[in-house]
């Protein structure tokens, strides 16, 4: 299964947001790339699908994310 191309709709949490915010922020400082970017944008986008996908975890959605 393609976790970027099946997901639910899947609410955001509020206490998932400093979840998704700070795993986006880690994959920012290791690749070396600006907030404002759009390659930025695409990660943030790629964390959302997963989280979409039930994946709640930060460190799994972490181990995913940099795979990519």
């Amino acid at each position: 299964m393609d976790p970027f191309n099946s997901f639910r709709d899947y609410p955001i949490l509020p206490g998932h947001v400093a979840i998704l915010e700070g795993v986006l922020h880690r994959a920012l400082e290791e690749r070396n790339v600006s907030i404002g970017s759009e390659e930025a944008d695409e990660l943030a986008r790629k964390i959302v699908k997963l989280y979409q996908t039930g994946v709640k975890d930060g460190d799994q959605l972490w181990e995913m994310i940099r795979t990519v």
